[in-house]
């Protein structure tokens, strides 16, 4: 009773909210600034190809990838092995995820999901996420018409 669970089929760990170490009564949970937090890693996704709906129903889907907040989960290029269908399938960065949940809660897949955090005994550190540079530079030129 009064404990803290992290339960992602009814919700995940959002990347900037910091309220739980704010309020926790006991200090069981200590103070974190939302920099520290976005790096602490509470767990791992993992990725069970075989429950994955990219796999089971040769359908495209990307839930999990759309959702995650360090792009520790990334779709790439797959090949459906009973169609033949060009899709895109989950591939886990471990180094990046920080354990939210965010990509376990977003799965479709009933009544297991496909992919799920694993938590870490100890918190570790996660890797800062790579940028990318989203525009490049555009000429400068006088306007076109």
């Amino acid at each position: 009773m009064l404990q803290p669970i992290m339960e992602y089929k009814k919700d995940y760990c959002n990347f900037e909210c910091i309220i739980c170490s704010e309020v926790c009564p006991t200090g069981a949970i200590e103070k974190i600034l939302v920099d520290e937090k976005k790096l602490t890693q509470l767990g791992k996704a993992q990725f069970i190809k075989e429950n994955c709906i990219v796999y089971t129903e040769s359908t495209a889907c990307g839930a999990c990838s759309e959702h995650c907040p360090t792009k520790a989960v990334n779709m790439v290029p797959y090949t459906s092995e009973k169609t033949g269908k060009l899709l895109n399938i989950p591939e886990i960065k471990e180094e990046y995820c920080v354990g939210c949940g965010a990509c376990e809660y977003a799965c479709p897949t009933k009544p297991h999901k496909s992919i799920y955090v694993e938590g870490n005994p100890v918190h570790l550190l996660a890797k800062k996420p790579e940028e990318k540079k989203l525009i490049e530079e555009l000429p400068q030129e006088d306007f076109p018409f």
